[in-house]
């Protein structure tokens, strides 16, 4: 008896998890499309904003100069951040900005 009672004193617990309650999916990763390799100097990290001096990359359309490109945390937890620090890169497009998909010390 004791432990009829004791189990009813539980509650009916809670309810499944309907298909609209669950959490929501991970953000997506970056789009797959072609990658291009360049060369350059840091010129400026700002958060998850990198500034490259960069050789540019005629595959991508991307004329020799000074461009920002997008990078997460991955890209930026093994980089040289220091600015004047000559790096290889690699990058894609993304929408309409640059996004990083390796950077390395040369």
């Amino acid at each position: 008896m004791f432990l009829a009672c004791a189990l009813t004193a539980c509650g009916p617990g809670k309810p499944a998890k309907t298909a609209s309650e669950a959490p929501a999916a991970a953000p997506a990763a970056l789009p797959a499309g072609p990658e291009y390799d360049s060369t350059g100097v840091i010129a400026l990290v700002d958060g998850q904003a990198v500034t490259l001096d960069h050789e540019g990359a005629s595959a991508a359309r991307l004329g020799a100069g000074r461009t920002v490109f997008q990078a997460y945390g991955d890209i930026l937890a093994e980089a040289p951040l220091t600015p004047g620090a000559r790096v290889a890169f690699r990058f894609r497009k993304v929408g309409e900005a640059w996004a990083l998909t390796d950077l390395k010390s040369r």
